[in-house]
């Protein structure tokens, strides 16, 4: 069986191309209405299909192992041109499907009621349709319901797509950032060696160890960019990692965090503060190669969780310097303090003899289910 318009027909192939989804792995989301169709339904049988222009194929199957039909066998294509269910109360009887090789061959399919799926409730795609055995009649209110439920299918699959496109956009500009951050270390360490002042060479080696941290820092907060949640206690220990390959090695760092779970953008505004109040740290707060250690922890008190981090260098004289970015401009300050307000954060620093501790205080953490 052809499409009738084979313009439709195309457009409904690219449809589904676009999607991403023909031939995939089974999901709980979809099986789990599949399910649930044939439940409210008493039927045997239950499918989600793709219908190409060559073949139908089923995303989901309840009550049978066959996934892929012909177009000689589908009878979900009856339905793409016509209203949002289609009801065939007996297939042997009806002249669309009485010679279809599911009613005329072994365990006869005797019924069919599918609900269409539709992209940008336009684009017919498939269905949601159940099968019985058996000639029989749905209630209008039972044909409402897989409506309802054929809607549900469409919406995931277009969240899927644009969950797809999203991680597309994301890998170009991560591919683009790296190159740029690739070539403007390359030009300043062209700079660095044609430098005539020891004291300009200086500047551009911090510079250079800046744009590598940043570089380090940027792969990381790519990883979860298009999550929801993030755990905080995993996540942040492969910044710090990555920190302690730039550090000198007069330098140590520890952390303790307990187990918790917060919104991406919260844990993209810690790294970057962990990645300046280390980086700064480590630059500042252990001046002629005096040895040192800083210490990272993530507590929870009431509904807030308390990031640290704590340095046993010089302290006091030194902290604002420790808060500065290279020639002293305040950015590593402001980069702190604007994390900290995007998240609606409290931070506090305290400096003395024994070094120096900055600490930020955010809502809304979760801790994990088994903590």
């Amino acid at each position: 069986m052809k499409d009738v318009n084979d313009h439709t027909g195309e457009q409904r192939a690219e449809a589904i191309r676009s999607l991403g989804i023909m031939d995939s792995e089974d999901e709980a989301d979809f099986d789990e209405i599949t399910a649930y169709a044939a439940e409210i339904c008493g039927a045997p049988i239950s499918l989600v299909t793709l219908v190409d222009t060559e073949r139908q194929w089923a995303k989901s199957a309840y009550g049978t192992e066959q996934r892929d039909y012909s177009m000689d066998e589908s009878i979900c294509a009856h339905g793409l041109s016509g209203p949002d269910f289609l009801e065939i109360e007996d297939t042997a009887t009806d002249p669309r499907t009485c010679d279809n090789p599911l009613v005329t061959g072994p365990s006869a399919i005797r019924y069919y009621g599918g609900a269409i799926l539709k992209l940008g409730d336009d684009t017919p795609i498939g269905a949601l349709c159940i099968l019985d055995r058996k000639p029989r009649r749905l209630s209008d209110e039972t044909k409402r319901l897989l409506i309802i439920l054929a809607r549900q299918v469409t919406r995931r699959m277009e969240l899927r797509r644009a969950l797809a496109a999203q991680e597309t956009l994301a890998n170009e500009v991560d591919h683009r950032v790296k190159n740029s951050l690739q070539m403007v270390t390359a030009l300043v360490r062209i700079q660095r060696s044609q430098a005539r002042s020891d004291e300009t060479r200086e500047a551009l080696a911090i510079t250079i160890d800046r744009l590598s941290a940043i570089a380090l820092l940027h792969a990381e907060l790519h990883k979860v960019s298009a999550r929801n949640e993030i755990a905080l206690h995993q996540f942040l220990p492969d910044i710090i990692r990555h920190l302690d390959v730039t550090l000198p090695t007069n330098v140590a760092i520890s952390h303790s965090l307990i187990p918790m779970l917060v919104r991406s953008e919260v844990a993209t505004s810690l790294a970057l503060l962990v990645n300046e109040a280390i980086t700064n740290a480590a630059k500042h707060a252990f001046p002629d190669g005096r040895a040192g250690r800083i210490d990272v922890t993530l507590k929870l008190n009431g509904t807030k969780g308390r990031l640290s981090i704590v340095d046993d260098g010089v302290g006091s004289d030194n902290l604002e310097a420790a808060l500065e970015s290279g020639s002293g401009s305040g950015l590593g300050r402001q980069i702190i303090d604007a994390s900290v307000a995007r998240i609606n954060g409290e931070i506090s620093r305290e400096s003395g003899p024994g070094g120096t501790s900055i600490e930020v205080r955010f809502p809304v953490p979760r801790l994990l289910p088994n903590h």
